[in-house]
């Protein structure tokens, strides 16, 4: 007697539930704040299962499949913001939007500009329900202000050290920083399970971005991105080329 011969079947993983970007936008904003590190993840959407010049990858060294991506651009009115054409905008909700991570970019001549308590007040309610908060340049000044940077490690733009910080005494700023991760896994103070990533001025935003895409999708991935984009990213995140 002998066993009937039995088969096995591979099924494909699922694939990734869709990762929702919310941008918090404001009068002013700094464009390259917030379409610089779109335009990372732009091209991360759609690059990863294009032709490229790398070796093929095999079922143990593909790296891990890469979701669609939503947008949802977060304001207090639907009107235009002046910069760039932009996609429909959402009134800051109530309730806020199944949205990880928030990117919150910053605004030009923070001096002579309102303190924006609707957007304070949003980024304190929708704070405990995120994975991922990202701010770039003065964009930490908004996040210090709603109280979610006390007792964890940030950096913010060199040109405006100074407002920032006497702002806000119980972040552990890092001025040498291009940018910084602050990890929580709840509990110690600062740990509230979100994983905070904030960067220097403008341009240091699409570093934070390449670093983030790293953190979750490898190397691999955010060299292909890199390539497409023709860009060459900093990579020393403690390290900023722009301290004085």
């Amino acid at each position: 007697m002998t066993d009937s011969p039995t088969t096995t079947t591979t099924s494909s993983p699922p694939p990734p539930p869709p990762l929702r970007i919310g941008v918090l936008l404001f009068p002013g904003f700094q464009a390259l704040d917030v379409f610089g590190p779109l335009d990372v993840l732009n091209v991360l959407s759609w690059s990863t299962n294009s032709n490229t010049n790398t070796p093929p990858s095999t079922p143990s060294t593909s790296p891990p499949p890469t979701p669609p991506i939503s947008l949802t651009l977060l304001s207090t009115t639907l009107s235009p913001y002046p910069h760039s054409p932009l996609p429909p905008q959402r009134p800051l909700p109530i309730h806020p939007p199944n949205s990880n991570p928030h990117l919150c970019p910053a605004a030009r001549r923070w001096g002579t500009r309102a303190p924006l308590p609707q957007h304070i007040e949003y980024i304190r309610s929708v704070y405990p329900s995120l994975k991922y908060l990202l701010t770039v340049c003065t964009g930490g000044k908004l996040a210090a202000r709603a109280g979610v940077l006390d007792g964890k490690r940030a950096t913010t733009n060199k040109n405006d050290w100074e407002s920032v910080v006497k702002d806000a005494p119980r972040v552990e700023w890092v001025r040498e920083a291009r940018w910084v991760v602050h990890k929580s896994a709840g509990g110690a103070k600062g740990d509230d399970g979100v994983e905070v990533w904030s960067s220097a001025g403008v341009s240091a935003g699409v570093d934070l971005m390449f670093a983030w895409v790293e953190s979750i999708w490898g190397e691999e991935v955010a060299g292909r991105v890199e390539r497409v984009l023709e860009f060459r990213r900093w990579r020393e995140g403690e390290r900023d080329p722009f301290v004085c």
